[in-house]
């Protein structure tokens, strides 16, 4: 695997603790400024733009019609990870969700 792939798989799973940590942080106090400006949604803040600037590293070695096709994983990973944290439920119509997407992401890689 190209090392340009695993950079750009790692920017998505961190995005996707991003997401995740966003979501652990949100209500956690009732003031507008602490809602913003809670460890949870800061270190959200930060993996989102670490994310970013491994992407843009990643778009360097690997075709940009490769980036959306290899980004949709995050689609899959979010919920596996609220499953993990939250304890949130597996629908049936996640894992067909799920499957698609991942057949997806063979087709267009291949």
């Amino acid at each position: 695997m190209n090392k340009y792939y695993l950079l750009f798989l790692t920017a998505v799973t961190i995005a996707a603790f991003g997401q995740v940590a966003l979501k652990k942080g949100a209500g956690k106090t009732d003031s507008l400024l602490g809602q913003y400006l809670n460890v949870w949604v800061l270190g959200g803040y930060f993996l989102f733009f670490s994310s970013m600037a491994l992407s843009s590293l990643a778009y360097r070695g690997i075709p940009l019609k490769s980036g959306p096709v290899l980004d949709s994983l995050g689609f899959v990973l979010v919920p596996l990870l609220s499953r993990v944290f939250f304890g949130e439920k597996m629908t049936a119509s996640k894992f067909w969700g799920f499957t698609l997407i991942l057949l997806g992401v063979v087709v267009f890689s291949a």
